[in-house]
Order: C-alpha cells, then sequence, then structure tokens
C-alpha cells in the first residue's frame, strides 16, 4: 500500500533507513577488520568532540 502524506511517507523512508542501517551493522560485526576499523574511526571521532567542549572551570 502506498502512503500519500507526508508524514506516513516519512516514517516509511525512516523504517527502510533503518532496516538498511542494521543489516550494515550486522555485516560490520561479522567483518573483524570492518567492526576494528569502524571502532578506531569512532574513537578519533569521540576525540574530536571532547576537544570542542568546553571545560568548566570554577
Amino acid at each position: 500500500m502506498t502512503k500519500t502524506n507526508g508524514i506516513g511517507m516519512d516514517k516509511d523512508w525512516q523504517a527502510e533507513s533503518d532496516m538498511r542501517a542494521l543489516a550494515a551493522a550486522e555485516e560490520i560485526r561479522k567483518d573483524p577488520k570492518r567492526l576494528k576499523a569502524a571502532l578506531a574511526k569512532a574513537k578519533e571521532k569521540i576525540s574530536e568532540l571532547q576537544k570542542l567542549q568546553p571545560t568548566d572551570k570554577k
């Protein structure tokens, strides 16, 4: 069934996108080299974001 209103289409698109993301995540988990690379990249990103955080000095 095709949805014609914008909200229904957005939810349907989001569900499709989420399904693809979950499938990709499962493929990454099954591949040790990809998982290791993804985790390393996540650590880099976390480090970069932490550098942007203001320090609270009272």
